[in-house]
């Protein structure tokens, strides 16, 4: 039961990433990817940053310092509610 959890908090964050960037969801919705396979969804999330320039040992707020974005003291809140 913890894992159907889990696949819905992280498929937010899947969401996040394509809207920050413009990503397409292909083949298939991000909930749908992370149900089926979520290590694979994690992975290919971690290579999109890795790709976009984030550091993974610096942590959110370090790569936000780094980017000159400022301290974030934490990642950015999911809007409540349906966004489709």
């Amino acid at each position: 039961m913890a894992t159907g959890f889990a696949c819905a908090y992280s498929c937010c964050y899947r969401s996040r990433l394509h809207q920050q960037y413009g990503l397409q969801e292909k083949p298939c919705g991000d909930c749908c990817v992370h149900w089926c396979c979520g290590p694979c969804a994690l992975c290919q999330e971690y290579r999109e940053l890795k790709s976009r320039g984030f550091d993974m040992s610096l942590g959110w707020q370090g790569n936000m310092e780094r980017m000159g974005k400022g301290v974030a003291t934490a990642p950015p809140q999911m809007h409540p509610g349906m966004t489709r």
